[in-house]
């Protein structure tokens, strides 16, 4: 049932209407969880023209997200160029031009839905500003949800937000249900619509999950309540509905077929359709199957004990790990999560180098920089070359997504220092030219000279090549400076 959602629902087609005649836009559905933006728009495409495609993506509340993973789910449903170039794990200058042109011409009315953007990656906040800035020549609505509470002034979406032409940018802010229409959802129930307003405070999650609970809630503010509601409805399922869930509860998002099968074997297919005539779950047209609620599955996952949580990450890494298709270089992200959830730092020391430079190839910066943190967790298991390796390629991502400057030269000085031990005086250079510039961008030109002076001194130990010349470039760049800023001063 929905209800006092016909407004936003009607801008929503206005929207789609308007995006049939050529005048594309972006649509923000935004408001607390459990708010009901799914819910609206799942009511908006069932009244959808028949001409409209509506995809869905989702941004998932990983350890690091997944590069571009609300495109990644759209996948071949999309464009079948654009998902090749996804598989490739192609650069946003060729992924991006790609997804535009099949926008274009792609004859339909296109709706595109990002879910959770508030967890989106670097890689997916390009590709909306890049969107965001075309969108009105294109047959397309973009579909933005979030969590307003999640969403501050530092948010990388808020810059994002305030980047796009405002003409093309539309807010639909959900507000809670009013006294009445909880007491209209109550009504078959019995319960005091009173005190579940009062206690709900009109959040439709909270009301539905406490009715559907067929519990009294108990004092106490909104977030004990529906955990509350939740565990007394997992303590009556049976022993298999319950295993299902937990299982299930320990993946962000949503659970493909062939992971739910790997995990959970031959049942897998009966106690699903268990949970799912329940209302426990959900499943999407893709067959993914979700909680009706992240909040749903974050209390479930509450329940678990941290040795059966580290265990259930393992095996889910190791199932995934199996799956040896194009999508492999998609599922990085999701395997480091879950190794690093499984406290498995071997796994951690070989996956997250990988996912950082998939990350890195898209354009996710970002996301590789987290990548190889996680990994620096456990840089006390790694080998010399892997700690040094770590900490010049934390150094190098730190540089371009962090701009600062002390925890970058120190990464630095670590790694010149683990490459020294080593021998490895071709490593020792290039690190030395980077530091060379850091020391330079923050006005220590003195530490900045004797860094180039080290740094072809030496590569000079060493047949020339690369790194020669650039420690060679780094020197005469500084001398270039020095001199021009003597000129000034004279």
């Amino acid at each position: 049932m929905l209800l006092e959602r016909e407004g936003p629902l009607k801008a929503l087609l206005a929207a789609a209407r308007s995006a049939a005649l050529g005048h594309g836009s972006i649509v923000v559905v935004e408001g607390e969880a459990g708010i009901g933006k799914t819910t609206l728009l799942r009511e908006f495409a069932e009244h959808s023209d028949n001409s409209c495609r509506v995809l869905w993506g989702w941004c998932e509340a990983l350890f690091t997200p997944c590069p571009l993973g609300p495109l990644q789910d759209m996948g071949q449903l999309l464009d079948p160029r654009v998902a090749a170039l996804l598989k490739q794990a192609a650069p946003p200058e060729r992924l991006f031009p790609a997804l535009l042109n099949a926008l274009q011409h792609s004859g339909d009315t296109i709706i595109l839905i990002f879910e959770d953007v508030q967890w989106a990656d670097n890689a997916t906040l390009d590709l909306v500003k890049y969107l965001g800035r075309r969108i009105s020549l294109l047959p397309t609505v973009l579909v933005l949800t979030l969590r307003s509470e999640e969403i501050g002034a530092d948010h990388p979406l808020t810059h994002v937000m305030g980047d796009l032409p405002s003409q093309s940018v539309s807010r639909i802010a959900l507000q809670p249900l009013s006294r009445e229409a909880v007491a209209a959802l109550t009504k078959q129930s019995g319960r005091c619509a009173d005190d579940l307003y009062r206690i709900t405070e009109g959040n439709p999650f909270f009301v539905t999950e406490l009715l559907a609970s067929e519990t009294e809630p108990g004092p106490g503010r909104i977030p004990h309540s529906i955990r509350d509601a939740v565990w007394a409805r997992l303590s009556r399922l049976t022993a298999g509905e319950r295993k299902v869930l937990e299982v299930i509860s320990i993946v962000p998002g949503g659970v493909e077929p062939w992971l739910v099968r790997a995990l959970l074997g031959v049942e897998a297919d009966t106690l699903l359709d268990q949970c799912l005539v329940r209302g426990l779950l959900r499943r999407d047209g893709q067959g993914t199957v979700m909680f009706r609620h992240e909040l749903a599955r974050q209390a479930t996952l509450e329940r678990l004990p941290p040795s059966l949580q580290r265990s259930l990450h393992s095996k889910v890494e190791a199932a995934i790990s199996q799956v040896l298709t194009t999508k492999s270089p998609a599922l990085l992200a999701r395997r480091v999560h879950h190794a690093a959830g499984a406290d498995d730092g071997a796994r951690v020391l070989e996956l997250a180098p990988q996912a950082a430079a998939h990350a890195a190839r898209l354009g996710a910066h970002r996301d590789a920089l987290l990548h190889l943190a996680t990994a620096l967790k456990y840089v006390a298991q790694a080998t010399s070359q892997q700690a040094a390796q770590l900490y010049e390629d934390w150094a190098y991502e730190a540089g371009l997504a962090l701009h600062v400057y002390e925890p970058v030269i120190e990464a630095h000085h670590r790694a010149i220092a683990i490459w020294r031990e080593l021998g490895r005086t071709e490593k020792i250079g290039p690190n030395l030219c980077r530091l060379s510039r850091l020391h330079w961008r923050r006005g220590e030109g003195e530490a900045a000279e004797d860094c180039a002076a080290q740094a072809v001194c030496e590569m000079e130990k060493l047949p020339p090549g690369p790194g020669l010349a650039m420690a060679y470039s780094t020197r005469s760049q500084l001398r270039m400076l020095h001199y021009r800023f003597d000129e000034a001063i004279e």
